[in-house]
């Protein structure tokens, strides 16, 4: 951060493509720190590592699943998560919320969707299994190794959560003047 600020506009990030959640992470901190770092964007997360690791550019935005590897060998140093706790597998990495944003959380997260009009008993139905299976020990323990939670929730609360998500990166991305693609 240091740096950042005394050469705005001098310190380059990469992350897999424009418009990913990295880069709308690393949006979202620069705004609330007030910064002045140059994305770049690649294709891919294997590339943007790539070029980290060989000293193209200084910093990468990643989920932790795509750089877990890279960290645990040695190849990068992890600076900071952006969940609200520490991650298992990198317990001396600090979050972002205890060093330098209090409070900031951003996780990446999949949902299962369907057509509206479907059934509401084939809604809950499917809710019902889904929310089983990702219960299944055998499978948390997949997620864990992967560095992935399951936290199924009801479809009322995953809705809500959508439209939250929605609107707070849709700010980010009309804060820095993301373009559509």
């Amino acid at each position: 951060m240091a740096y950042a600020r005394a050469h705005p506009g001098k310190l380059s990030y990469g992350t897999s493509a424009a418009g990913t959640s990295p880069q709308l992470t690393i949006e979202l901190v620069k705004q609330s720190l007030k910064l002045d770092m140059v994305h770049v964007a690649y294709k891919g997360a294997p590339q943007a590592l790539a070029d980290v690791v060989g000293g193209q550019i200084p910093s990468s935005g990643q989920t932790a699943p795509a750089v877990l590897p890279a960290i645990q060998s040695g190849r990068v140093r992890a600076l900071a998560v952006t969940s609200l706790k520490r991650i298992p597998q990198l317990p001396d990495v600090p979050t972002f919320s205890e060093t330098v944003m209090p409070g900031l959380e951003v996780t990446s997260w999949y949902g299962l969707c369907a057509p509206t009009g479907t059934p509401a008993p084939i809604l809950d139905k499917v809710h019902a299994d889904l929310t089983a299976l990702l219960r299944a020990p055998d499978l948390q323990q997949r997620f864990n190794d992967m560095v992935l939670t399951a936290a199924p929730t009801s479809r009322d609360e995953f809705a809500k959560f959508i439209a939250q998500e929605a609107a707070r990166w849709a700010r980010v991305i009309k804060d820095a003047k993301i373009p559509l693609q």
